[in-house]
């Protein structure tokens, strides 16, 4: 049996409802009695769904799985409006809803399509001063934000029982789907807040995959070896990077730290033929049976530089 203490990876938590994703990983640390661990994104307390918890060296590769999409589901509310955008928060406005119907709905959600300049809404995570602004909000500081820029793939409407609307969206890193909610309340004239939210799917990570922290509890007590098949390792998470097999001596080079050349690489994925695009951001570097040694930054991203840059390199 593994001792803790080895653990590595990332198990896939489903974040219950009233925790935050911070509450949610002490909680995670505790029940496996791990002591490194971090988590791959946050949620608001009133949201559940996929929480990544990333285990011992897992959390040196936290940040690829930040920058990943994700998808929600979730409800509003109509013909209301609130402090935080959510139903947690104070009500700022109440109207009279109209007869939308579904088409009317789907119309004003494709708006929404394609990149938008977000701020930050003022109850959330989001640092000013190294302070998150929910904190200057509950004093009654409402802090601005510089505008972000996000990205809206779908924003599809699954059912409306108004006031009720229940909605799926698919949307890029940083986005506030309190926002989103609150702008289209804005569009249709008559407010709207969020009641409800769950994501089912951050970077690779699916709600399929998810344990809650009971049945992890009951695993760590009753089939431990069944949670360790539930950890997902770093190689297995990362499989959707595109991939670089080097030689038994170019990877004692790469894990000895030694630079190597943008131009000089560059060639020898022409030489072997390899296909890469400019659109990602990692690559991983494998050695020939297969381990994973390196991820290194795309060179196509940045042609300009004579070095490539290591992202991360396994030395075991």
């Amino acid at each position: 049996m593994k001792k803790n203490e080895e653990l590595n990876g990332i198990l896939v938590v489903d974040k219950p409802e009233g925790l935050t994703s911070t509450q949610t990983l002490e909680k995670v640390k505790k029940i496996l009695k791990v002591k490194k661990a971090g988590h791959g994104g946050t949620l608001d307390p009133i949201a559940t769904g996929v929480l990544p918890i990333l285990i011992g060296k897992a959390t040196k590769v936290a940040q690829i799985f930040l920058e990943g999409d994700k998808i929600y589901q979730g409800e509003m509310q109509l013909g209301i409006s609130t402090l935080t955008f959510d139903i947690t928060g104070e009500v700022v406005a109440k109207k009279p809803v109209p007869e939308f119907s579904l088409e009317d709905l789907t119309k004003v959600a494709q708006t929404f399509l394609g990149e938008l300049d977000q701020t930050p809404p003022p109850f959330s995570a989001a640092k000013f001063r190294g302070k998150p602004l929910y904190k200057y909000a509950r004093d009654g500081l409402l802090i601005p934000k510089e505008p972000k820029k996000i990205k809206i793939f779908r924003f599809d409407i699954l059912e409306v029982n108004l006031p009720y609307v229940r909605f799926e969206v698919h949307c890029s890193k940083g986005t506030y789907i309190r926002s989103i909610i609150n702008s289209f309340g804005e569009k249709l004239e008559c407010g709207a807040t969020l009641t409800k939210l769950r994501r089912i799917q951050k970077s690779v990570f699916k709600i399929e995959e998810a344990l809650t922290l009971e049945e992890i509890a009951r695993l760590v007590k009753e089939n431990y070896g069944e949670l360790l098949k539930k950890i997902i390792s770093v190689e297995k998470a990362l499989e959707f990077l595109p991939k670089i097999l080097v030689s038994e001596n170019f990877s004692k080079r790469i894990q000895e730290g030694r630079t190597m050349h943008t131009s000089s690489f560059i060639s020898f994925i022409k030489f072997q033929k390899l296909t890469l695009s400019p659109s990602h951001d990692w690559i991983r570097i494998l050695n020939p049976k297969g381990k994973l040694i390196a991820i290194i930054e795309n060179p196509l991203k940045n042609l300009s530089s004579e070095y490539i840059k290591y992202f991360r390199v396994f030395k075991d």
